[in-house]
């Protein structure tokens, strides 16, 4: 190492100018690295929807869900399959192990489901990846206003005007358009006239579409010219469809045409919908906006928001309303990991200017710390890496980190300047003395990540930001300590005098480690008597998966009364929105409900069910609310409302769906065969876990499933008639939904032409009235027989097998742990139907998982670790000795974690394994200093009391620079805060207490272990 730092001193211009230019090319990449929450995250999971007309869930599950199970099986690598079966509808969830290269297992699922999309009764099947991602970066409200618009121009406004406007935008990919009306040409039959004029639905249906017909005649040829000659009989306006001939009546002298408008009224009129969109309690239209895959967050929504202001001001009458917007987390998250670490550079140059009181110390800090974090910023730059939490936290945690080689460089250098150097000799020999020591504390603080080679899932991808960034930097720091520190140390540090202060300082250290080494058995024995109970204490916390956030963005599931059409979930929802503003009194941003059934889009395959009896409520809050507090506040109304089931999504934010957290907290995953078996068992579970205190918001996926009408053909009687299932269809779907019989473009728009009879409800369902083909009149009761039966709302498969699932929320002041174990407790008391099986799943599943990788990694970490020290001090004793400050550190995790009472999260977890890199940097530059003092022939004992005193300022400095830069990442900030505040907090205990640990214990253990054989023999005595 005194090679290095002569080079640096003989070289200082080629080492300024090296370092000028890492740190301008750093500040270019500064400037360019996009901003994003987080990195890539999306989980190895391909999702593909089928859909079949109005099949049942049980046909959808047995005509095509066996059957895509079985085409799966000859896909590589596939996890788990995961089938929800519904009306018309089956949606697949297959997950791969994470080392598969999902974007080749999406061309394997192609190829395999190839002949089920091929079927003629499939009307679409969709393949995708499921990419956080590519949820909507901006959401809009749209109401008339002052414009006065009504809902289908609204709607034709925003579709034909505003969504072709922001699609234009760079990094916008597509805007949906959602709410809203469309007009279409109704023909409202009258029952009594067609009946009159002897036609059937199915003839008139047949009658409109033959006459919205262009046919190409030919050419003609005259005169040298050709001509295309087309026959012109499409619709344009509703009078054409009202003048179509249907047949002819006798007369008293001649047959007379029948029109459509003999038996139907024709007229615009607005189309029956399924779904509508509500802004701040009153309806219109929603746009959500969706970027490009590789776009940047933060830019497309500036982009977005400076288009919007033109709009405005280009359509005055209109009301935006701006309802969500994913890059204001970002920039939140992100202002609060930036203002944290500068305040904890800040506080750690402070420490700097208590303990040396040198202003050159101080400007060589100010140099070394920015440009070690400007090199690692350089090589997020070159690896094509963002900035976002995972690697500004790694940057931020690495700022407190590297600051110790630098801190400890200088205090060596410091050390010589006092005692008389010369400022080269001060800078070549402190480097030298301690110049192993930072170099195995750094080595060791970056192999703790080297298990993330090896490891797959949640926790490596997000640890594998913050290993990057923090390995970087320390690496950067390494060499900043090691080259331009004795640079700027030979010009910079004063000239000191030996200071008597400070030798009786030391003395005092030095006698005071003495009395301890004269009982090292009791110190030890107190310090594993304190371990014991810290780990003791942290196993009864528990652990989680991340810990319960507080968003200023949520979202409610709503589910009406199972059969509620779609005005009464309106009225229902008003209701909820009111009770929701009310509970916030001013703290409302905005509010955008979705109500009835959510299609999919080019871009998404919705797995939530949703019908005209369920809606989806989202609410911004104001930067001073909080989600918890309103929700709190509204439940007691909200409990109150009849019939109303509400699925709480606190966790619905861009944090959530990045980390795949949204599922409920506690989730019961019942499998058998038996769907009867299934909904008796999870009716028992749901009324067991309502009982339990520690839980709240129980809901089942048998719950709000509608009633079924099932009509069975008469066929004897039917067939006499000349009655088929395609004639009833015809007659009912006219009667229910409308029957399509053509389209037409009227203007620049397309209308539907939809044929109406007056609407029936069940009572009236038998006695509809019709011409049969044979041409007697008939009732629909007379050629079916009619069943009311329990409808499935939906049919869940995993793995062949069918599944039923309990979800519920953790009750206020209940963590994970606690509300899973009330629930397991609950689920073995349960008289389960013969066949069924209970566990946790979901969120549970995944904890396990991933706390899982997280031991695997810390098991590598400490072995990894072992060797480093075993290389460095060429010693198998020694190792073990250090690295006894990693299980003595848990007390100091202990005291700062047990009072805050939550469990163990991934962060906190991460945290330990960090530990296990850092805790011992202390040591080991103890135990180069005892070593050292060995050496110069020092006796042994004497020795470890000394090397205390002569490491006590820049141990303690070191621990002081790191906690305080750390400190500001616990204690601040809003968005993203649980998850650097438990990783800053487990660190911050855990060095304080290992760094005591270094001062008291460590001696003791040195002097019973003897791990330095090699000492000489005047130094043994």
């Amino acid at each position: 190492m005194q090679y290095l730092a002569g080079l640096a001193i003989r070289r200082p211009v080629a080492v300024l100018v090296t370092v000028i230019v890492l740190a301008v090319l750093g500040l270019d990449a500064w400037r360019k690295l996009p901003v994003e929450l987080f990195p890539d995250l999306r989980s190895p999971t391909v999702l593909i929807a089928i859909t079949s007309g109005d099949r049942p869930a049980q046909q959808m599950e047995r005509i095509y869900g066996e059957r895509l199970e079985q085409q799966l099986f000859t896909v590589a690598g596939i996890k788990s399959i995961t089938q929800t079966a519904r009306n018309g509808r089956l949606v697949c969830r297959v997950t791969f192990d994470w080392d598969v290269d999902v974007d080749m297992a999406v061309v394997d699922v192609n190829r395999a489901v190839a002949p089920i999309a091929g079927d003629r009764e499939v009307d679409q099947l969709r393949i995708s990846r499921q990419d956080s991602r590519l949820s909507p970066v901006m959401v809009l409200g749209i109401t008339a206003g002052a414009s006065q618009l009504d809902l289908a121009d609204l709607r034709s406004l925003a579709r034909r005007e505003l969504a072709p406007v922001l699609e234009q935008l760079p990094g916008v990919a597509q805007v949906r358009v959602g709410g809203g009306r469309v007009r279409e040409v109704k023909v409202r039959i009258d029952p009594v006239r067609l009946k009159a004029y002897g036609f059937t639905v199915t003839e008139v249906r047949n009658q409109i579409r033959a006459n919205n017909l262009d046919v190409n005649a030919g050419t003609l040829e005259e005169g040298g010219e050709m001509y295309l000659v087309h026959g012109k009989s499409r619709f344009v306006a509703p009078e054409d469809v009202a003048q179509v001939v249907l047949g002819y009546a006798e007369g008293e002298r001649s047959s007379l045409p029948v029109r459509v408008s003999d038996i139907a009224a024709v007229q615009v009129g607005h189309a029956d919908v399924d779904n509508t969109v509500r802004v701040d309690g009153g309806e219109g239209v929603g746009l959500f906006v969706y970027k490009e895959a590789d776009a940047n967050t933060v830019e497309v929504s500036s982009t977005l928001r400076q288009a919007l202001e033109q709009l405005k001001s280009d359509m005055p009458g209109l009301q935006l309303t701006l309802v969500n917007d994913e890059s204001s987390l970002i920039l939140d998250a992100i202002a609060d990991v930036e203002a944290a670490a500068l305040i904890g550079v800040l506080l750690a140059v402070s420490v700097l200017v208590a303990f040396l009181r040198s202003a050159g110390a101080v400007v060589i800090v100010a140099i070394a710390v920015p440009v070690s974090m400007l090199v690692a910023v350089l090589a997020l730059g070159l690896t094509g890496r963002s900035l976002n939490l995972m690697t500004l936290g790694g940057l931020a945690l690495g700022a407190g980190m590297l600051v110790d080689n630098t801190i400890v460089v200088i205090e060596s250098i410091f050390r010589r300047r006092e005692r008389g150097d010369t400022p080269a000799q001060a800078a070549i020999t402190g480097v030298g003395r301690v110049g192993g020591a930072i170099a195995a504390s750094t080595l060791t603080t970056c192999v703790v990540f080297l298990p993330l080679i090896f490891l797959e899932g949640l926790a490596s991808r997000l640890v594998e930001g913050i290993a990057f960034a923090v390995v970087i930097s320390l690496t950067a720091s390494l060499l900043v300590a090691l080259f331009l520190i004795p640079v700027l140390a030979s010009g910079l540090l004063p000239q000191g005098v030996h200071r008597v202060r400070d030798n009786v300082r030391s003395d005092r250290v030095e006698l005071w480690v003495g009395r301890l080494l004269h009982r090292p058995g009791q110190v030890t024995l107190v310090a594993l008597l304190g371990t014991a109970t810290a780990a003791f204490g942290l196993s009864q916390l528990g652990t989680e998966l991340i810990p319960p956030s507080d968003p200023r963005q949520f979202s409610v599931q709503v589910r009406a009364e199972a059969g509620s059409d779609l005005e009464a979930t309106q009225h229902a929802v008003a209701q909820i929105e009111n009770i929701i503003t009310a509970a916030a009194d001013t703290g409302v941003g905005a509010i955008l409900s979705e109500v009835g059934r959510l299609k999919d889009d080019d871009r998404i395959i919705r797995e939530r069910y949703s019908d005209e009896h369920t809606a989806v409520i989202h609410v911004r809050l104001l930067p001073a609310e909080s989600a918890a507090t309103v929700v709190a506040a509204a439940r007691p109304a909200l409990d109150r409302l009849h019939g109303m089931k509400l699925d709480w999504q606190l966790g619905n934010n861009a944090i959530g769906r990045a980390l795949g957290t949204q599922a409920a907290p506690i989730t019961v995953e019942l499998q058998g065969r038996s769907l009867d078996n299934l909904r008796r068992a999870s009716g028992q579970v749901v009324q067991a876990m309502q009982q339990l205190p520690a839980v709240w918001n129980v809901s089942s996926s048998f719950s709000g499933a509608p009633k079924e009408v099932h009509l069975r053909l008469k066929r004897p009687l039917a067939d006499g008639l000349g009655v088929d299932l395609e004639t009833l269809r015809t007659v009912i779907s006219a009667a229910l939904d409308g029957l399509q019989a053509t389209e037409f473009a009227m203007g620049d728009e397309t209308r539907q032409v939809v044929i109406e009879m007056p609407h029936i409800n069940l009572q009236s369902l038998l006695g509809l009235s019709f011409t049969a083909p044979s041409g007697q009149l008939v009732s629909v009761g007379d050629v079916v027989d009619l069943q009311i039966r329990d409808g499935a709302r939906e049919i869940i498969r995993r793995d062949q097998r069918r599944v039923a699932q309990v979800t519920a929320l953790t009750a206020e002041g209940v963590n994970a742990p606690q509300a899973r174990a009330q629930v397991v407790q609950a689920l073995l008391q349960i008289p389960l139907p013969p066949g069924i099986q209970a566990k946790l799943s979901g969120a549970e599943q995944q904890r396990q998982e991933t706390f899982s990788e997280l031991y695997s990694m810390a098991a590598l970490a400490l072995l990894l670790v072992f060797m480093v020290l075993a290389a460095h001090f060429e010693s198998l004793r020694a190792p073990f000795i250090i690295l006894s400050t990693v299980p003595m550190a848990l007390v100091g995790v202990a005291l700062v974690l047990l009072p805050q009472g939550q469990p163990l999260g991934v962060m906190a977890g991460l945290g330990l394994v960090i530990l296990a890199g850092i805790a011992v940097n202390d040591a080991i530059l103890y135990a180069q200093s005892a070593r050292q003092l060995c050496a110069e022939g020092v006796p042994f004992p004497r020795a470890l009391a000394r090397a205390v005193a002569v490491r006590l300022r820049p141990i303690v400095m070191t621990t002081a620079t790191t906690v305080l830069s750390l400190l500001p990442l616990a204690i601040t900030g809003d968005q993203g805060a649980e998850l650097r505040s438990p990783l800053a907090w487990t660190v911050i205990g855990g060095l304080i207490f290992s760094t005591l640990a270094c001062l008291t214990v460590v001696p003791c253990l040195f002097l019973l272990v003897k791990p330095f054989p090699h000492e000489s023999p005047q130094a043994r005595h």
